[in-house]
């Protein structure tokens, strides 16, 4: 499952060697070529469109209601700009933001980010990282059976016009071997049983590692009833692994919210791109809690 799974997070690029072979198999006028390039690229094409068909994005925000701007930034544990990253993240006001790949504390490298987001949890490493304008009511860290700490979840909750929002962490293993794969299934196990417990409206934000064609991804959107926080199902890239060729890993999902806004932005140092989602709660977001 896990060559399956980390294969299907990177099909797109697996089409572009096919866009040079399909002209080519044309020009040399041999039939038996033409065929052998075109049906694996009709399927390649026919594959991608797939999640089209079963993705559920969140619904527009209404008008008026309260707003929460939350932000995951990947910020490469290599990173010697975290400066400037620094500045561009604080650019984007968000309430929340979800850091992966940190290894220091935010007052190390930002006191003014620091000062703007008082409220934060991370995991050992430090690693992960929720950092809060708002203060946060049960903040816990969702340990994992493996010995990565950097790996576990972190969970909090927060006042939002009046009502409680809970926020979950994430930063999922790269499903790259067995091994990986293992882990990866302990988190969205976590994840799944975690999102389950909460009522009322829920945010899930961090690197998932996992474009929305991993067979994973699609079950725990099942799951757990999450909708991808996305302005339209044409989902702009925050990963790029050959030059300008990137995929959606980054992601925003929620339950019992709206979105009234959505944005990538650079973020320097890193391969990663930022997000910024603005959310807002639904006229049916108590209802929808109460009947959870």
């Amino acid at each position: 499952m896990w060559a399956i799974d980390g294969l299907a997070n990177f099909l797109p690029y697996a089409g572009f060697p096919l866009l040079l072979f399909v002209p080519a198999s044309i020009l040399m006028r041999r039939r038996v070529l033409v065929a052998v390039a075109v049906v694996p690229f009709i399927a390649w094409l026919f594959v991608l469109a797939t999640p089209q068909f079963f993705l559920t994005l969140a619904e527009d925000a209404p008008a008026g209601a309260p707003t929460l701007r939350v932000v995951t930034a990947n910020v490469l544990m290599s990173n010697e700009d975290l400066d400037t990253l620094a500045a561009e993240v604080l650019a984007e006001a968000p309430d929340v933001v979800v850091f992966q790949e940190l290894t220091q504390d935010i007052n190390d490298f930002s006191p003014a980010l620091a000062a703007a987001y008082p409220h934060r949890i991370s995991t050992d490493t430090p690693w992960v990282t929720l950092a809060s304008r708002f203060p946060l009511e049960d903040a816990r860290v969702l340990a994992i059976e493996a010995d990565d700490r950097g790996r576990d979840l972190l969970t909090a909750a927060m006042d939002v016009g009046g009502q409680r929002v809970t926020v979950i962490a994430v930063h999922l293993m790269p499903p790259l071997n067995a091994e990986a794969y293992r882990i990866n299934g302990q988190q969205r196990a976590l994840l799944e049983a975690e999102s389950d417990r909460v009522e009322g409206p829920l945010v899930v934000l961090g690197d998932f590692n996992a474009t929305t064609l991993s067979p994973t991804f699609a079950q725990l959107l099942i799951g757990t009833d999450l909708r991808i926080a996305a302005e339209s199902r044409s989902i702009a890239p925050t990963y790029f692994a050959y030059g300008r060729l990137g995929v959606r890993i980054d992601h925003v999902l929620v339950r019992s919210l709206g979105i009234a806004g959505e944005r990538v932005f650079s973020l320097t140092g890193s391969d990663h791109r930022g997000v910024a989602v603005d959310l807002s709660l639904t006229p049916d977001s108590s209802a929808v809690a109460a009947a959870r």
